[in-house]
């Protein structure tokens, strides 16, 4: 693998990127690509065709299956290509045995549906890796572009389908009438010539689209291989390299006689031995230091500021905290850990009690996690409890405890004796809806629709009053919506059981 003659530009991509440039890849070489996988399997679907020449969508089917082997040889190809290898379909053609024998079993069998395929095949086709080899590196290739490569096989699978499709219909739509109508028998399903027509359609789709999932799958490998080897520094490294050395030989001629003459010049100005060999004590050795350090050479100096709380009090990392002290020292005055009483009066905690404290400790942490699971149901059925929210009106009725009567089956049954079987069923009904909002604190809403206030009543537990609720607002919207007037029986009815449900029951 020689990184420098790579034909394409090695840098970090990302995944739909890496696709991208795959599709790219495949419209380039499509013509070679595409014989390469599509003469072996033009090969093989003949005999089908003829063992199966009365279903021949099972002959379209095992070429479909045998999809792995035929992205090999595009994937060879373009491994060549990549790099600027010469390479032929002779040649190509001439490494198929050795290629199709290598995993063959695997990749017929549980790895044919893998949704990783495309990515994966170059380590076994190219790497040569098998087993734990071949896991290990699959592992450190996936990391964050398998859902790319599982979109990858996606989108092939489902561009065969509408290409295969579409083939079909076209050929429909240019083919005569007659010929047209011995494409399906009477049921409307395909014909033998039908399946042939829909056979042909469907290996063309195949072999069409299998060097851009192929080449998908082949730069989404590379990609990773940049970003995991570092290809792109690499190169840039390598052609820094070259340009030094370049630039190395040009200016050798010119380097050597100005070397030589500025030699000759600083000899001149080289200090003696007795310069050279000054001692200096710790002082002076200090400032010199500082003159140094006080240089450009080593930078400027910037002051930085920043936000911090007066008088911070300061404490150690590793300062156990006192509460936990006073804990563990209670402990071991209370219970015996290793058998021993500190206090000959007392009995060492047994093992019955050690069961009853871990029972305690689970208890306490399990009502703790549900008070943190259902924090938010509780705090908004806290909220829902408070006056502040309570609805005023619900479908146009008032339901303030202000407005509903003391006696509520009295007045229901004086409106209905006068004539007024809506007001009288609305009065029932609003002071139902008051009296679940007052004391049985219920979540009513003003958006609630009839039916959700029956479901919250039947969710309050309450058999009995979920059943009188029910039935009255099953009444009530008989009358307020279909204008069917009860019978005087279920009005007594429905206040009997008022009396019974609203006036007894607990909160």
């Amino acid at each position: 693998m020689n990184l420098d003659k790579l034909q394409i530009r090695a840098t970090l991509r990302s995944g739909w990127q890496a696709l991208d440039l795959g599709y790219l890849m495949a419209s380039r070489w499509w013509l070679p690509l595409m014989l390469s996988a599509a003469l072996p399997g033009l090969l093989l679907f003949i005999p089908l065709l003829v063992v199966f020449f009365t279903q021949p969508l099972w002959a379209v089917f095992i070429v479909w299956w045998l999809k792995p082997l035929w992205e090999r040889l595009p994937l060879y190809f373009a491994s060549r290509k990549i790099f600027a290898e010469p390479i032929s379909l002779r040649q190509v053609f001439a490494e198929a045995p050795a290629l199709y024998l290598r995993q063959l079993l695997p990749w017929l069998l549980w790895r044919r549906l893998s949704v990783y395929r495309a990515f994966d095949m170059p380590v076994t086709i190219l790497e040569g890796l098998s087993g734990q080899q071949r896991r290990q590196r699959l592992q450190s290739l996936h990391g964050k572009y398998v859902d790319t490569a599982v979109s990858n096989q996606l989108i092939g699978f489902l561009f065969e389908i509408i290409l295969c499709s579409g083939l079909f219909m076209v050929l429909l739509f240019f083919l005569p009438e007659p010929l047209e109508s011995a494409l399906y028998n009477s049921a409307g399903e395909l014909a033998l010539t039908g399946q042939w027509l829909y056979s042909l359609c469907a290996f063309i789709a195949i072999f069409a689209l299998l060097p851009f999932h192929a080449m998908a799958g082949f730069a989404l490998y590379l990609n990773r291989r940049i970003e995991l080897e570092a290809w792109d520094i690499e190169i840039t490294f390598r052609n820094l390299a070259r340009r030094k050395q370049k630039l190395a030989s040009n200016t050798t001629s010119l380097l050597l006689p100005l070397l030589a003459l500025s030699l000759m010049v600083t000899s001149s100005f080289i200090p003696s031995p007795a310069y050279a060999v000054v001692e200096h004590d710790q002082a002076s050795a200090q400032q010199l230091i500082e003159q140094v350090l006080d240089g450009e050479d080593f930078g400027r100096e910037k002051t930085l500021s920043k936000w911090r709380f007066k008088n911070p009090v300061e404490e150690e990392n590793d300062k156990i905290p006192q509460w936990l002290i006073d804990f563990i020292e209670w402990l071991e005055s209370h219970f015996d850990f290793f058998g021993e009483s500190t206090d000959t009066s007392d009995t060492p905690i047994n093992l019955a009690d050690w069961i009853k404290i871990l029972l305690i400790v689970a208890f306490i942490a399990l009502l703790g996690y549900l008070l943190y699971r259902y924090r938010v149901p509780l705090t908004r059925a806290a909220a829902d409890k408070t006056d502040a929210d309570l609805p005023q009106v619900m479908f146009g009725l008032d339901v303030t405890p202000e407005s509903i009567p003391r006696d509520v089956p009295a007045a229901v049954m004086r409106l209905w004796q006068n004539q007024q079987p809506r007001e009288a069923l609305g009065l029932l009904y609003r002071a139902a809806l008051s009296r679940l909002l007052e004391r049985h604190k219920l979540a009513f809403r003003a958006s609630h629709t009839e039916a959700e206030c029956a479901t919250l009543v039947k969710a309050h537990g309450n058999l009995g009053l979920s059943d009188f609720f029910n039935g009255l607002t099953d009444t009530w919207q008989r009358l307020a919506y279909g204008h069917e007037v009860p019978e005087a029986d279920v009005v007594d009815d429905l206040c009997r059981r008022w009396r019974r449900e609203m006036d007894d029951a607990e909160v």
